[in-house]
């Protein structure tokens, strides 16, 4: 286990899903239908009631974000503001908004209700290109 974190490495089928998260995009893009990577993608370790500095629920609690949606990093050039106005709200600088989003969408205000759709969709596509 790396010093600072409560998840250790992931196994080997952890690390399989994780990098198919990240090959399959940043869900929150696909979940707005943008036309645009918000920057590369990410493995956000969700953690207990998605707050900041709490334990992370460990390597298969994770859901695949862009740079945007996961930190709030804007792509080069861009200001957060243009960042939230062509992408949306991020985890980072709007995090009652991000959830909102996703009750909205998903009806429930958790990540754990995007990642599971995330997981459906990597699923779906799976079966299809089968």
């Amino acid at each position: 286990m790396r010093r600072g974190r409560s998840t250790g490495n992931p196994t080997k089928a952890e690390q399989a899903r994780q990098d198919a998260q990240r090959a399959h995009g940043c869900a929150m893009c696909q979940l707005r239908r943008s036309r645009r990577a918000c920057g590369q993608v990410r493995i956000h370790h969700r953690t207990v009631g998605d707050l900041h500095g709490n334990k992370r629920l460990g390597q298969d609690a994770t859901v695949g974000l862009g740079d945007w949606c996961h930190q709030g990093v804007p792509l080069e050039g861009r200001t957060v503001d243009q960042m939230r106005a062509e992408f949306g709200p991020s985890y980072h600088h709007h995090k009652r908004a991000f959830l909102e989003e996703l009750q909205e969408v998903l009806g429930e205000r958790s990540t754990a209700a995007l990642q599971r759709w995330q997981d459906q969709q990597i699923k779906s596509s799976s079966r299809r290109a089968a």
